[in-house]
């Protein structure tokens, strides 16, 4: 079997690229399917390149893909065409490309709009969607999205997990090197992970910061991400992505807790040596990376209950859920898990049972496995 996949992919800071690039090498180690990524330049310059055990070609530049892709599929000739999606990931022409192909089509959504006022703008994108044997999501809220506003047929939706690498991910995980680096070695540690940008809760997590720092001078917040290779405008398309750590770091210091907070940018070596990771989140979200890797890790979890958290976690075992963008709440589940170890720890525990359990990337290429099977 020969299967393209469209999608983002590497160097680009994106969480969809990061998924395709892990999931891509998964399924790599098997010898059926022979696999080929087709993605952007991103600074690489087009052409083929072997990683991994699949050739990736940095094709989609330039303002047309609709003939650049027709030639990746006449010289590939793939029996399937997998495309990983979201509501504004690719530019209609790509949609539309991949649309126009005769080739059997999969969609991974890894979100949806959630209007139909905005799904009628993006024609190419509800014609992937007809056009899909199979529409895979992480979160059965994508689906219901999928079925109910873009009249898209259930038996066609196929809900998987997301993946994750419990190795590289684990309690266990060295984290010498990134201690050091940032002198936080003999410090406990409250960390956010993940890109830092609007929609997070930053805002929320520093307010939360400022009732409980007082009471454990021996811990500091830690902020490990950083912003997207492609930052967006948001506040009314007013202020840029690029400059939100610095209005977030401007809110710290008016807050008088600047000596207590570091911001890194993306460090996942921090990880496994954080004793509470908070995901403050204020928007919707259907499926977080970051999520997963902290429930890999073995690590005590405070997120808001919004939808995607909710679907996962089972507030009061593996984690604790708060209300989204109320500090009180949030900073007095950081406090507790601080001030009580075991239940700290029997929290992180049962998170990493969780991911060992159901998400483990080896569980995930299986099933997209079969899927492809079903359809070809």
């Amino acid at each position: 079997m020969r299967v393209l996949w469209v999608t983002t992919f590497p160097p680009r800071r994106c969480g969809i690229g990061d998924y395709a690039s892990d999931l891509a090498s998964q399924i790599s180690r098997n010898r059926d399917p022979e696999l080929r990524i087709v993605t952007y330049p991103d600074g690489v310059g087009e052409g083929v390149a072997r990683e991994n055990g699949f050739d990736v070609s940095r094709s989609l530049g330039g303002a047309s893909p609709n003939g650049k892709l027709a030639a990746e599929i006449r010289s590939f000739d793939p029996d399937l065409l997998h495309l990983q999606s979201a509501s504004f990931l690719h530019r209609p022409s790509v949609n539309e490309a991949v649309a126009a192909c005769e080739v059997p089509l999969i969609t991974t959504v890894h979100d949806t709009p959630g209007s139909w006022r905005a799904f009628r703008v993006l024609r190419g994108l509800r014609r992937v969607y007809e056009r899909s044997r199979r529409l895979l999501v992480h979160s059965p809220e994508v689906g219901r999205i999928l079925s109910g506003l873009h009249a898209v047929d259930a038996d066609r939706i196929v809900t998987l997990p997301h993946g994750v690498d419990l190795d590289k991910y684990s309690p266990h995980a060295p984290t010498g090197d990134a201690l050091r680096n940032f002198g936080l070695s003999g410090r406990r540690i409250v960390l956010f992970f993940g890109f830092v940008r609007p929609g997070k809760g930053l805002e929320t997590l520093l307010r939360a910061w400022q009732r409980i720092e007082a009471s454990h001078p021996d811990t500091v917040l830690v902020l490990a991400g950083g912003i997207p290779s492609d930052p967006r405008r948001y506040h009314l398309l007013l202020k840029n992505e690029a400059d939100y750590p610095r209005e977030l770091m401007s809110l710290a210091a008016a807050l008088g807790i600047s000596d207590r907070l570091l911001s890194t940018g993306y460090v996942p070596g921090l990880l496994a040596s954080s004793e509470v990771v908070v995901l403050p989140y204020v928007n919707a979200i259907h499926q977080s990376g970051p999520l997963h890797k902290s429930l890999a890790a073995g690590r005590a979890i405070v997120a808001t209950n919004i939808g995607g958290f909710r679907e996962l976690l089972e507030n009061g075992k593996d984690s604790i859920l708060v209300p989204p963008g109320e500090p009180g709440p949030l900073a007095d589940a950081i406090g507790g898990l601080l001030d009580d170890l075991a239940r700290a720890s029997d929290i992180a525990g049962r998170a990493r049972e969780k991911a060992e359990k159901s998400l483990s990337w080896s569980v995930a290429a299986n099933r997209t496995l079969e899927i492809y099977r079903q359809v070809v």
